[in-house]
């Protein structure tokens, strides 16, 4: 039986914390300028254990789900009439609509399952 080496050991014991994040959503909100208009807020539940985006839209209620891949600090999500780009370093989200051909970027920040509105 083959021993781990120090450096193995420590590379396990620090990836522990991060598969045990994964097990639960992170909930974002994120805001796109809209001028003249209030802006338009989409709320975001990455939950990398199951490779999915939940895109929840406060003003209308509509609620989906979306596979996604995750980065080491990017999630990608692509919708066919609209990719989602979002930067959790930064927490920035770049929406690329792409039937218009048009790009904007929007500001998030964490709020709680609660406050997110999925399954309301």
């Amino acid at each position: 039986m083959k021993l781990l080496s120090r450096a193995g050991l420590t590379i396990c014991l620090t990836m522990l914390p991060v598969s045990v994040a994964l097990g639960a959503p992170t909930y974002l909100s994120c805001s796109f300028p809209n001028p003249p208009k209030e802006p338009q807020i989409f709320n975001f539940a990455l939950d990398a254990s199951s490779g999915t985006l939940g895109v929840h839209v406060p003003e209308t209620g509509s609620e989906r789900k979306v596979r996604a891949v995750f980065g080491a600090s990017t999630v990608t999500a692509n919708e066919g009439f609209v990719a989602w780009e979002i930067d959790l370093s930064r927490r920035a989200v770049i929406r690329d609509k792409r039937m218009v051909g048009e790009k904007d970027r929007g500001a998030c920040k964490d709020i709680s399952a609660e406050e997110s509105g999925f399954g309301q």
